[in-house]
């Protein structure tokens, strides 16, 4: 039987601009079932209707929280060094939203988030597309009525 504890929470956020869509991910930092210490992720794709099917890209934080030495688990930091750190964590997103901000992206509906496992952070590790958190992102969409095109014509 599989693991399915909840290591945390992705954020996926949807942004148009004319025909173009721009699909984002945001994976927590975390462990995987082994143990492995896998870092904040972003997972990016642009599409268009005469491109809509874009392999992702993915880039991630080269900062991660401080490990306990014997259990491996992350160890939890107060709000102020939280607040304080933020972005050292995240830094590595600035080009993208920059550029995203000066082109005119607008941000399409409402941000969602889904739960992530050990499993799919093992996808993550391993530098592949998480298609079981696009599934759980799709069913969301659904729920929320996003449509099912993700461009407008």
């Amino acid at each position: 039987m599989a693991n399915t504890a909840v290591v945390g929470k992705a954020l996926y956020l949807e942004m148009r601009n004319g025909v173009y869509t721009t699909q984002i991910i945001f994976t927590p930092e975390g462990t995987t079932l082994a143990g492995k210490a896998v870092p904040m992720t972003c997972y990016r794709r642009k599409i268009a209707p005469t491109a809509p099917r874009k392999s992702w890209k993915q880039f991630s934080s080269s900062v991660m929280s401080d490990r306990d030495v014997l259990s491996g688990t992350f160890t939890q930091i107060t709000t102020e060094h939280a607040l304080s750190t933020v972005r050292d964590r995240i830094g590595f997103t600035d080009s993208l939203f920059n550029q995203l901000i000066m082109q005119g992206w607008k941000i399409h509906k409402q941000p969602i988030t889904v739960e992530v496992t050990p499993e799919d952070l093992e996808d993550v590790r391993m530098g592949k597309t998480p298609y079981k958190i696009l599934g759980r992102v799709t069913r969301c969409r659904r729920t929320l009525n996003f449509g099912e095109e993700l461009f407008t014509s």
